[in-house]
């Protein structure tokens, strides 16, 4: 059912709404039963209390890192085919951002955390209630996507190191757009040549360096 509540909550924007369901309570005390008319059971068993329990302790715990990094990785989802239902993506972050961090340094966790999860399989339910969670692609897409975006981080921390903000903050781009603005590396990458052929007096060891381009880390540490 869907119910409307007659005015918008802030002027000017659309009236609030909300879906309502029906759910039955487990026979085992634990989940529910809930309607899902697209599979021949026509229920699916699923525990959405103890699962919003776990992401605020998980919110609490880390003091708002997960939920900013779960903001970004469903930016990351929705741009990059939808490889993770929304759910999956929670389920993941639970595993691998478990205390307060740096921004990137929580994304760099989530996908390192996710590529090996999905080398045994698909993800389990965090409350042990229903079976794996579905994916949107096939499980080998789903690995293509989430060793790019691993790849991807992984360079962006590496070049940031390297004292390369404009060259990181290039690729983190391309992980989140329309989020991260892109940036051109081109005048920093060929002043970085210019001091290697200072110091070493030839710039072969930076020939073809140039890598397409992270806000600064420092920037997502807060």
């Amino acid at each position: 059912m869907l119910v409307r509540f007659g005015d918008p909550v802030t002027a000017g924007q659309p009236d609030f709404t909300a879906d309502v369901m029906t759910a039955i309570p487990h026979p085992s005390g634990k989940g529910l039963y809930i309607p899902n008319m697209e599979i021949a059971d026509k229920w699916d068993r699923a525990d959405p209390i103890t699962h919003t329990e776990m992401v605020l302790e998980a919110i609490d715990k880390t003091d708002k890192t997960f939920a900013r990094a779960v903001r970004l990785l469903k930016h990351w989802n929705c741009t990059h085919s939808k490889p993770l239902c929304s759910w999956n993506i929670k389920a993941l972050a639970l595993e691998s951002i478990a205390t307060p961090m740096p921004l990137v340094e929580a994304l760099q966790a989530f996908f390192a955390h996710a590529a090996r999860e999905f080398k045994s399989g698909q993800t389990d339910d965090p409350a042990g209630v229903a079976g794996p969670i579905p994916l949107n692609l096939p499980i080998n897409e789903v690995r293509k996507h989430l060793d790019t975006a691993r790849e991807f981080i992984d360079l962006a921390i590496q070049r940031e190191a390297e004292a390369r903000p404009l060259t990181a903050q290039h690729i983190l781009s391309r992980i989140f757009p329309e989020i991260v603005p892109d940036a051109d590396p081109t005048k920093e990458e060929a002043a970085r040549l210019r001091q290697e052929v200072l110091h070493s007096g030839s710039a072969a060891s930076g020939l073809g360096a140039v890598t397409p381009a992270i806000i600064s880390a420092r920037a997502w540490s807060a």
